[in-house]
């Protein structure tokens, strides 16, 4: 009997071994939820109807009397927000010809009408096309004239500036302004007229008679789609230029909104009530998925925030009675940097569920605040790569995107990997035998592919073919496959996490946004006086993300602000003090404005194909901080560094490198 107890004991300790070892158990855990969503998910698309798997269906399906919004202390239940969508919808049919097909600009701060305005749109075929509302001119007129939009919807505060696209397009769009009581009246818009805007303040439309008892009934009949019908738009942040319309289809919105494998395990502690909070903008995918089509998919509450205010977040929290929060990285590092308040721990919330969370903000961020559930997920718009790391307070997995144990690596999931990358080429690396591409080792860094199935329900660029052949690659480990390559390099760790490392090529994360250095660098060496430019993103230890860098070399004795400047001195100085201001002039947003400018003499350095060496920005020494009269010849360049306060930019003496290094600086 003791030899039998001692052989099960072993046994038992070798099992424990073996899976702390290879993941097993993780492993078999993410299998059944994969395997219970993917049982799940056609059900639910049939419950939706195969002609109807869309933002609105859900709408109608909902629980009536449940909470459906919840804004600055008002709240409207499922029965009340379907009345205002459908009395919108018919605003928007009949007083303004929106129809099935039509792709329609959303360029709206967060608030209750651009919610209403989604599922109007929606309700009559239309597309919305989400706009970052921190765009202005250049780049605003570009995302408006991508989808051929003639009609942009606005909120109050955004009108000046869809005014000016407007203007621009000398009258070929027409913009409308929605304010339901979330916006105060402001002064009239200059060189406007009637002919430009609508102005809407209430429901039902003016143009509209009043006996109407329903407005449904002047509704057209719901178009019929498809889950390869077009949703709606969401931009990129410009990766590799301009944005880029992502055409995001029905499939994904029905992904999306049908319930986690975590929270079907558990309705009554997650769904009972789902009441999602999130301050992030409504035209960023976390929000739009996560937090937007998520709750409607459960009945549950979308609680929003009109703007990030790390003094007011947890109070909203409270207010909302959220018990879910959406996040990206840099937001939690904020929180953390406020003073404590009675709200920190005074709220209802289970689970913080986003992106890009590393390991110091996200324990320290679960201990002040109470937060017992972290559900860490890396996903794109447009992407197909998924990784998921539902993590509780305590346990091993902070700062990872997932697990990927032995048995999943090599059985289980043959749809998405991680392989070799080359960096000089940006392109994965192909075995020279067979020519297909090589799984990277653990430890290694490589870009994260995944399967493509099915084109009809891919998420692919609007009026850009070029750039969606761009994402795929073929034949990676068959003749004939296809896959999609992510743009980013993820890392198996030799304990089986995966932990995200950085962006390919010229783009790089802060703030929560990608930003791409060759559109930063564009509007830059397009301002008087510039004579080269590189713009990277470069790593400091006590920020997330990477910090814009920027290396400037000026033309000395140009022409700038009309008059001919002579003195070097004078001239670097006339730039720089412009520099924020011009940047945002253009439509520069202000997370892409880089926070360290170095200004030096003579050409930068260039490799054999006549590219910029980014390494010699990504190799300044910004601790060589300049002191007027002494370090300002210093032969490698003058360092400024961006005050966001003062809106300029101002010398990097020690004392603001020294907050920049303790992370104190607001950047």
């Amino acid at each position: 009997m003791a030899t039998l107890a001692a052989s099960a004991a072993a046994a038992a300790a070798g099992l424990m071994y073996a899976d702390h070892a290879l993941g097993l158990s993780r492993d078999i855990s993410q299998y059944r939820h994969d395997a219970s969503f993917a049982k799940r998910f056609p059900q639910y698309v049939a419950t939706l109807g195969h002609e109807s798997p869309h933002l609105y269906r859900m709408l109608e399906l909902a629980d009536p009397t449940a909470d459906a919004i919840w804004f600055e202390g008002q709240t409207w239940n499922y029965r009340a927000m379907k009345q205002q969508v459908d009395e919108l919808a018919v605003g928007l049919h009949h007083s303004l010809g929106v129809k099935n097909g039509d792709i329609v600009a959303v360029f709206m701060t967060n608030s209750p009408e651009m919610v209403f305005t989604v599922y109007a749109l929606t309700r009559l075929g239309a597309a919305p096309a989400l706009i970052n509302n921190a765009l202005r001119d250049e780049t605003l007129l570009h995302c408006v004239r991508l989808p051929a939009s003639s009609l942009i919807l606005t909120t109050l505060d955004l009108a000046p500036h869809a005014a000016s696209v407007a203007k621009t397009l000398g009258g070929a769009v027409k913009t409308v302004r929605l304010n339901l009581g979330s916006f105060r009246p402001t002064t009239p818009i200059s060189n406007s007229n009637n002919n430009t805007f609508t102005y809407i303040t209430d429901f039902p439309f003016p143009e509209l008679s009043q006996s109407v008892p329903t407005p449904a009934s002047l509704l057209p009949p719901t178009p019929p789609k498809s889950l390869a019908s077009v949703a709606a738009l969401i931009y990129t942040s410009g990766t590799t230029g301009k944005p880029k319309a992502c055409r995001v289809k029905n499939a994904m919105i029905c992904v999306v909104s049908c319930r986690t494998s975590i929270d079907d395990s558990n309705p009554r502690k997650y769904l009972r009530p789902l009441r999602v909070y999130s301050c992030m903008p409504l035209f960023h995918g976390t929000t739009f998925f996560t937090g937007l089509c998520y709750s409607a998919g459960n009945s549950g509450c979308f609680c929003i925030g009109r703007r990030f205010s790390a003094r007011n977040f947890w109070k909203e929290v409270h207010e909302s009675r959220a018990t879910r929060i959406l996040y990206v990285g840099e937001l939690c590092r904020f929180l953390l940097a406020t003073p404590p308040t009675l709200y920190d721990r005074d709220h209802n919330v289970l689970v913080a569920c986003g992106n890009g969370l590393q390991k110091d903000v996200w324990v320290a961020f679960q201990e002040r605040f109470r937060v017992d559930e972290v559900r860490e997920f890396y996903r794109s718009t447009e992407g197909l790569v998924k990784y998921d790391n539902a993590h509780r307070r305590g346990r091993p997995g902070a700062g990872k995107v997932g697990y990927l144990g032995t048995l999943r690596k090599r059985v289980l999931d043959k749809d998405q990997f991680i392989v070799k990358f080359d960096y000089d080429t940006e392109m994965p690396i192909r075995d020279p035998k067979t020519g297909f591409c090589v799984v990277a080792d653990r430890g290694e860094p490589g870009e994260a592919i995944a399967r493509i199935h099915n084109l009809d329900t891919y998420t692919d660029y609007h009026a850009n073919q070029a750039a969606t052949e761009q994402k795929f690659l073929r034949d990676a480990f068959a003749k004939g496959d296809l896959w999609q390559r992510s743009g980013d390099l993820l890392v198996q760790e030799p304990s089986g996490w995966v932990r995200f490392v950085d962006r390919i090529g010229d783009t790089y994360r802060w703030m929560g946004e990608n930003v791409s250095a060759g559109e930063v660098r564009g509007f830059i060496s397009e301002l008087p006086g510039v004579r080269d430019v590189v713009v990277v993103g470069r790593r400091l230890g006590k920020y997330d993300g990477q910090v814009g860098t920027a290396l400037v070399v000026l033309d000395h004795g140009e022409w700038v602000d009309g008059r001919k400047v002579e003195q070097k001195e004078d001239q670097e100085q006339t730039f720089m003090s412009r520099l924020f201001g011009e940047l945002r002039a253009k439509g520069v947003p202000r997370y892409a404005v880089p926070r360290l400018v170095m200004v030096r003499d003579g050409l930068i350095d260039v490799g054999d194909t006549f590219k910029h060496a980014k390494m010699v920005v990504k190799n300044i020494d910004w601790s060589k901080t300049t002191t007027v009269g002494v370090e300002k010849a210093e032969s490698d360049g003058r360092r400024y560094y961006l005050d966001l306060d003062a809106e300029r930019f101002k010398p990097l003496d020690a004392d603001a490198w020294a907050r920049i290094e303790q992370g104190r600086a607001k950047l």
